[in-house]
């Protein structure tokens, strides 16, 4: 069984003032009044209470020593991650020069709340100044035009064509530049490109934990990106420095060679002239399956993360004293991007770089050591004996450190401004939702993995252990290992065989794990795994519940409000992420979800309809296989008002 922690001391403030109130006979026989109005009693009533606050912070001592254990097991929260995001820029209209972004430039997204939230680039951009007006597409044989669904991106189409035969190319049409003032380039010397896919709505294959893959395999194909240069009828090949899409397989990023000059001409039906870049598949073919559907294509991308940068600030003076502590002025802090200085105040030398350390107890007297609390942003110096004492009068300055991260950088899609204006740049959009903020670990949380941890050592034997570590992964809301599942015979008993189901931690109805992130996580868990484990990590089983319902509510209540909160209440009963794995679903349950929204009195008529059937009694249990969950499928609610009878 487990050990509890026992209270060193479990008295209450009453039960305190109680045994005070019977000792008083015996010390002060004179005191007769024992009413609460009476001063003394008053103030045996304050004791008492202070003594318990007292009493309870003794009691925390064992839960420090608990904290302090983990420490010493090399076991810390979990800081706060960022959220990342993909960010296009549409040059300004009339731009004659290519605008370069710096690395860490900075960009506020409106959030949920309305606050700004601010990214920075993870890298430089060099923004094509010419707008992208056309997107063709040549299958072999014809050109059909698809600039509607590329700009936006509801949609997916082919960029090859059906088949991608050799021959198919995906042509870019770009305003040419007007008027005598031509920009000495009409193309960056590195033109970066995003694609995005369609978003994950239907279940895709297993991931099998096999090693440290790369992220995907390229299909045998060959693309080359060209340009016509003025003058020439021929097109001229660009170099391709990187493609992080695997020949559009995938998101992301594309890097080519930009060309200073390039001709206008005339392509298919496009009115006017324009300067046409293309993609053309020259030789190989896609498998069968892998023929490449993307949702929209864009130029001038680039990656930003909810950190931002601070530089050079000034904490305050050391008065020399032992354990003394600044506080950053932005948190939560990245620890370890934090560099800090102790120097003349006068600035005449760049001062002494001192070293964050996880506590003193290896520090010695000349040991140039703090300590750092990133969420409080606490700055800790040593006492003299365990870290040496910034010398008096000298200025303690923080030359470098970055801040940022939780879930409220997890901001909509939409558009954003950069805080430094670019002459060249007319608008930010974030075209997808930003991903991968999570906030501190709560204290409670460290607290129940710890054992988990120490159980596993560092392997994974047991379905606990891979459901613990694959928690641990990053970007998964939920998981639940099952051992001797083979996702292609799951009701198979399969010895060997151990399936990992997550659930991703994004708000799409259902949430399906994307491929790349089912790679992620089987890569994550395969050093963890025994040799003869067979590990595969997949997605649940979906089944989709929707409830019709006639309810009668209050004459007072307004009908669309309730019709609201019902609809709410049923999607956080059916909540993918809080539903136990393979628990029965019990239609009537939805009776008491439905009664215990406010102003609702009755329900008149009910109908549950699991994957697409309407069930016929309403008395079964639906009973789900031991890796589905359910999801709310839409429901259609009438609101009558109620009368007494």
């Amino acid at each position: 069984m487990p050990l509890e922690m026992p209270n060193l001391d479990d008295r209450t403030a009453e039960q305190i003032y109680l045994a005070a109130r019977e000792r008083i006979p015996l010390y002060v026989p004179e005191w007769t009044d024992y009413n609460e109005s009476d001063p003394g009693i008053a103030l045996l009533q304050l004791f008492a209470w202070l003594t318990e606050s007292m009493l309870y912070q003794m009691n925390r001592v064992p839960e420090r020593m608990y904290l302090k254990f983990l420490h010493l097991l090399n076991m810390e929260l979990r800081p706060a991650e960022p959220a990342t995001v993909h960010l296009t820029m549409t040059p300004a209209a009339g731009a004659t020069a290519i605008t370069s972004l710096p690395q860490r430039a900075r960009v506020a997204l409106p959030s949920a709340e309305g606050d700004e939230v601010i990214f920075e680039t993870l890298t430089g951009l060099d923004v094509i100044p010419l707008p992208l007006a056309h997107v063709l597409v040549f299958d072999g044989v014809a050109f059909e035009t698809w600039t509607p669904a590329n700009t936006e991106g509801q949609s997916k189409w082919r960029p090859f064509g059906w088949t991608a035969q050799t021959g198919a190319a995906l042509y870019l049409g770009f305003t040419p530049p007007t008027g005598p003032a031509r920009p000495p380039r009409l193309f960056p010397q590195t033109m970066r490109w995003r694609v995005f896919r369609p978003p994950t709505k239907e279940a895709t294959p297993p991931e099998r934990a096999e090693g440290d893959l790369p992220p995907a395999v390229a299909p045998p194909v060959t693309l080359v990106w060209e340009y016509r240069p003025p003058g020439s009828a021929r097109w001229q090949t660009l170099t391709t420095f990187s493609d992080e899409t695997a020949a559009f397989t995938q998101e992301g990023y594309i890097e080519v060679e930009g060309p200073a000059e390039a001709a206008a001409f005339d392509v298919h039906d496009v009115a006017d002239p324009h300067v046409w870049l293309r993609c053309r598949l020259v030789a190989g073919g896609y498998p069968v399956g892998r023929v490449p559907e993307i949702a929209f294509l864009r130029p001038n991308a680039v990656a930003a993360e909810n950190l931002a940068t601070v530089r050079d600030e000034i904490l305050g003076d050391s008065d020399g004293e032992p354990d003394q502590s600044f506080t950053l002025r932005r948190r939560p802090v990245r620890r370890e991007t934090l560099t800090l200085r102790v120097r003349l105040p006068d600035d005449s030398d760049p001062g002494d770089e001192w070293t964050r350390v996880d506590d003193f107890l290896a520090s010695g007297r000349e040991s140039r050591h703090y300590t750092l609390n990133p969420t409080a942003g606490v700055i800790r110096f040593g006492d003299g004996e365990r870290g040496r004492i910034p010398p008096a009068g000298r200025e303690i300055v923080a030359t470098h450190y970055r801040y940022g991260g939780g879930r409220a950088g997890n901001v909509a899609a939409g558009d954003g401004a950069l805080l430094a204006s670019a002459a060249g740049i007319e608008a930010v959009r974030n075209e997808r939702g930003a991903v991968g903020g999570r906030d501190e670990e709560p204290l409670e949380e460290l607290k129940e993995r710890a054992p988990a941890k120490l159980r596993s050592r560092n392997r994974a034997v047991s379905a606990e252990d891979y459901t613990e570590l694959a928690r641990q992964a990053g970007g998964v809301a939920r998981a639940q290992a099952f051992g001797l599942m083979h996702p292609g015979h799951p009701d198979v008993a399969v010895p060997g065989a151990v399936t990992v189901i997550i659930v991703p931690d994004h708000d799409d109805n259902p949430p399906r794990p994307s491929p790349d992130l089912k790679r992620r996580v089987a890569q994550f868990l395969h050093p963890y795994r025994l040799l003869t484990t067979e590990l595969y990590v997949d997605e649940p089983g979906y089944r989709p519940v929707s409830i019709a319902a006639t309810i009668r509510a209050d004459a007072y209540a307004a009908p669309g409000t309730v019709e609201r909160a019902v609809d709410e209440a049923l999607k956080k009963f059916l909540d993918p992420k809080k539903w136990v794995f393979g628990g029965d679903l019990y239609p009537t349950a939805f009776y008491n979800v439905i009664l215990d929204v406010a102003n609702v009195r009755a329900v008149d008529r009910l109908t549950v309809t699991v994957d697409g059937q309407s069930r016929d009694s309403l008395t079964d249990a639906v009973s789900l296989r031991r890796h589905e969950l359910v999801y709310s499928a839409g429901h259609a609610i009438r609101v009558l008002p109620y009368e007494d009878r």
